[in-house]
């Protein structure tokens, strides 16, 4: 029997057995198509309506086979939309999975869908690096029986790069790094992601993005991830998250042009961005943001949160600049529960609640409006009692905002339009 005789359609038809025999004509290298593992005496199907779960799990089982032993290899799902009702295996270190962009390449979660869609573990630089995914759309279903999350890494993984993301309407994490499963440490280093957007997913206590860590002993922490252009809209529980359950440091993150905005009118119950966690007492530190949006906070919480748990070291050395505001800002602007060491530049702070906020466990805060933070409106705690807690730069002038941080107090402006 010769090679081509063994990758007849009848071998094709089987996706596991497929999964077995690919190696013997393929290279590392070569892409791996979910369109190679139709059902029997068929094709898989490219417009949703019949499932196509069998090929996806076909398509990573047999890329595993190679990444396995450190080869690289790479799924791709060709322009379609493609119906999954049972999750496919997790990836085997270094995973990569393509599409030819999110208009053209759509995995469709059917509502009996529950677990993760792709989902990688130990992808780290003792083993093989580099987790991949790129050009996709996933759709979830917000009516499913549970929750369904789009990119979960689990353990340790190094190298991650996604570009060209889409998730929409999932009930779950879109995005979620730092979790343990299989090793007592779990963390994300290295890593670049750029082009992200999400639509309507989350859940109550379940972010869409959250980068974390775990792990005692002697271990690292999540750190060195780059992020730009990531977009979140109307998010069903918190928008953006970064906390630490671990013993190394949570830190070095950065992100450029990230937009997280709520739902006008919404009753979600969350922020929409927290640095460092009320449960969790990792530490979090050096953490920047470039041009960040933060649109329609919800009422009864804040567009962006420091916070951290009782005892434990508060976030520092966080820096954000860009702008607060939106149709419907119901909520807060920035809040410090918990926080030292941190700068902020806002360009604007147009919120119905409080615009800054200040906790008993603030300190060394700088805020610098562009000359717009004398309209402001301040609240802070009456546990402050040192003396240039906050500091607010004033074009040239440098102010300490009376009555802000020696009594528990409200500080409203007068003379300034368009105060809520």
């Amino acid at each position: 029997m010769t090679r081509a005789t063994l990758l007849a359609a009848p071998v094709l038809a089987a996706p596991f057995l497929a999964a077995l025999l690919l190696p013997l004509a393929a290279r590392a290298a070569d892409p791996i198509s979910i369109l190679a593992f139709a059902p029997p005496g068929g094709t898989v199907d490219r417009s949703g309506k019949a499932d196509a779960s069998a090929a996806l799990a076909g398509a990573i089982a047999a890329a595993n086979v190679f990444t396995a032993k450190g080869e690289p290899a790479c799924v791709v799902i060709p322009p379609g939309r493609y119906r999954i009702s049972t999750p496919p295996p997790a990836f085997i270190r270094a995973g990569c999975v393509r599409g030819d962009g999110p208009t053209q390449s759509e995995l469709v979660l059917d509502e009996t869908f529950t677990g993760d869609l792709f989902a990688w573990s130990e992808a780290w630089k003792p083993t093989t690096p580099g987790p991949t995914a790129v050009g996709l759309k996933i759709t979830g279903t917000r009516t499913a029986r549970g929750p369904q999350n789009a990119l979960v890494f689990y353990d340790r993984n190094d190298e991650v790069f996604l570009d060209q993301i889409v998730v929409n309407d999932l009930p779950g994490r879109a995005l979620y790094s730092g979790v343990m499963k299989h090793v007592p440490q779990a963390y994300m280093r290295e890593s670049h992601m750029r082009s992200l957007r999400f639509f309507n997913d989350g859940a109550p206590g379940l972010p869409v993005v959250e980068f974390s860590s775990e792990g005692t002993g002697k271990t690292d922490a999540t750190n060195q991830i780059r992020l730009s252009q990531v977009d979140i809209y109307g998010a069903h529980g918190p928008g953006f998250v970064i906390r630490n359950n671990g013993e190394g440091g949570v830190r070095a993150i950065t992100a450029e042009s990230l937009r997280i905005e709520g739902t006008e009118n919404g009753t979600v119950a969350a922020d929409l961005l927290t640095i460092g966690d009320p449960v969790m007492r990792g530490r979090v530190f050096s953490i920047t943001f470039t041009n960040l949006e933060l649109i329609d906070p919800y009422a009864g919480f804040a567009a962006l949160r420091m916070t951290a748990a009782p005892g434990a070291p508060v976030p520092y050395h966080i820096t954000a600049q860009g702008a607060i505001g939106g149709g419907l800002p119901h909520g807060e602007g920035l809040r410090i529960d918990a926080g030292r060491n941190s700068d902020f530049q806002f360009s604007a702070i147009h919120t119905e609640g409080p615009n800054v906020v200040t906790g008993p466990r603030a300190s060394k805060i700088v805020l610098d409006g562009y000359g717009n933070d004398a309209c402001w409106i301040y609240r802070a705690d009456s546990a402050m009692t040192h003396s240039k807690q906050i500091i607010i730069l004033d074009g040239e002038k440098t102010r300490d905002p009376s009555g802000v941080t020696h009594e528990s107090t409200t500080l409203k402006p007068t003379g300034c339009p368009n105060l809520p």
